[in-house]
């Protein structure tokens, strides 16, 4: 419109070799624009920002003379989620793309032993033998083209299943794993899943950030040149953020995002964490999703939302006037949750440090419980409203507590499904159920309901992993070897270390 500022929007073509070109930024060039009065086009520019980037010509011209030619898109693999929750993969030319989409790029399957301290477990199933394929999902790919500093590169990558070089599907992929899963609640269930990661994180690495009340507007704003910038990268990137908040502890924030269906829900939990992490990064602070970052601190969750749908999209885990409104089927599924859950923990709180989180009074979760918008629970029915004529049914869901941003959310996602499928299968009754803090029962009235309190250390988990044959036959047995080596190899590596210099090396990690 007349009355807009009209920016002129200059594409910058890389090119590579002879004329193969790739528009990745958009530039508004702030001296070049039209406009009725100074105020409108600083307007303007304010409003610009979230959406491309603004420089001057100067700064522009500097940008084309100094800056690569080459862009680089990172092919990452989410198998490595599944050991060390830290993203791991290749890059390759942005423009060398289309060879690479139905073939792959190499990797190796020692890889999988890696622990987070990047030290191959000795033994694992592979050794030095073997080769394998990072197969790029197209759908999946990620691009954050504009971010706080005009300088970065974007951040462009792809997630992608693990695969032989013959192009069979590799055992140890855990976003096969997942996707199999999901395909026999289809198959052999008649069942849909739709799921939502929540992630609380702390800020750190500026002066600036001292300590506000929490659940502040003061702690909102001290934040919120990055908020801004997150939130639009995390739309950019497709993962449909819902809200940026500030948290109890200090400097602590969460981000939610939208329910989505199959994989792709974690998919978006690997993007949230990579996304945050890079605005952090190029704003000058530092992320970090360890479950304790420091003792004494707030902890840092994962929350899992979960609902249950038939192949027609009806849901239901919602049964007006049965217990909690809580179906048959939902009860049996989370009685299967809740029978597996000790075991589970070494999956889904699978470092040493998750254990400093994992405890009562913590609101994040000590015993295999179920309880109604109780925040003690292992498992918690989330609150409904009634207003603005939404479904009580649609917006029916569960919520998994005990589980951090070092475990995979593929490999977590598939386990716990594992475990409700189970449930289901078996016609499980759900017997762990309270509706006050667990811990304040009784000794007697925790086992009279069959409340187990959960693991008290990484040990622990591990050893109620490998004494529960039902689940473990769910799993391919190289993962599991692989998995219960390297997590051997973790707790040497961390051994002797007091609890203040465990959050300290996790929270550099995570």
């Amino acid at each position: 419109p007349a009355t807009a500022a009209r920016p002129v929007i200059v594409e910058i073509c890389r090119r590579q070799g002879t004329t193969t070109c790739n528009a990745n930024q958009v530039i508004c060039i702030s001296d070049a624009c039209t406009t009725h009065t100074p105020e409108r086009h600083e307007n303007a520019l304010r409003a610009f920002g979230g959406y491309c980037r603004i420089m001057t010509t100067d700064e522009f011209i500097k940008e084309l003379q100094g800056k690569p030619t080459v862009y680089f898109s990172t092919v990452l693999s989410t198998k490595s989620e599944l050991l060390s929750s830290v993203t791991r993969g290749r890059s390759l030319p942005t423009t060398d793309l289309d060879d690479y989409w139905t073939s792959g790029c190499g990797w190796v399957p020692a890889n999988s032993a890696l622990t987070p301290q990047d030290v191959i477990a000795n033994p694992n199933p592979w050794g030095a033998h073997g080769d394998l394929r990072l197969l790029p999902d197209r759908s999946s790919r990620v691009q954050v083209t504009n971010g706080p500093d005009p300088s970065a590169p974007a951040l462009d990558f792809i997630h992608c299943d693990l695969i032989e070089t013959h192009g069979a599907p590799w055992d140890c992929c855990p976003r096969t794993l997942l996707r199999n899963e999901i395909e026999r609640y289809r198959n052999s269930l008649g069942l849909q899943i739709t799921a939502a990661f929540e992630h609380e994180f702390v800020l750190s690495g500026r002066e600036s950030l001292s300590c506000q009340p929490a659940f502040s507007l003061r702690a909102q704003r001290q934040a919120a040149d990055f908020a801004g910038w997150l939130m639009v990268a995390l739309k950019a990137a497709g993962v449909e953020p819902e809200m940026f908040l500030p948290e109890f502890g200090q400097s602590q924030y969460e981000v939610t995002c939208r329910p989505t269906q199959g994989i792709a829900a974690a998919d978006r939990a690997v993007n949230v964490r990579e996304i945050t992490r890079e605005i952090a990064r190029q704003i000058g602070l530092h992320a970090s999703f360890s479950p304790m970052p420091a003792v004494n601190a707030v902890s840092n969750g994962v929350h899992l939302h979960l609902s249950i749908q038939d192949l027609d999209g009806r849901p239901l885990l919602y049964h007006d006037g049965h217990r909690y409104d809580l179906s048959t089927l939902g009860e049996s599924w989370a009685a299967g949750v809740l029978r597996h859950l000790p075991a589970l923990c070494a999956l889904t709180a699978p470092t040493p440090v998750s254990y400093l989180r994992l405890k009562p009074h913590h609101w994040s979760a000590a015993y295999a419980c179920l309880g109604l918008r109780n925040r003690e629970a292992s498992l918690r029915i989330c609150p409904t409203v009634a207003l603005g004529d939404k479904s009580v049914a649609d917006q029916y869901n569960l919520e998994f507590r005990p589980l951090d941003a070092t475990a995979s959310p593929h490999l977590s996602m598939a386990a716990i499904l594992i475990a409700g499928r189970l449930g289901i299968e078996q016609g499980l009754t759900l017997e762990a159920v309270t509706d006050i803090d667990p811990h304040e029962l009784s000794d007697v009235e925790r086992k009279t309901r069959n409340i187990n309190a959960l693991p008290s250390d990484l040990s622990c988990a591990l050893e109620m992993l490998s004494n529960d044959d039902v689940l473990l036959q769910t799993l391919p047995k190289p993962l599991t070897e692989t998995y219960f080596a390297l997590k051997r190899e973790e707790l040497k590596i961390i051994g002797g270390l007091d609890d203040a210099s465990l959050c300290e090396r996790y929270a550099r990690l995570y």
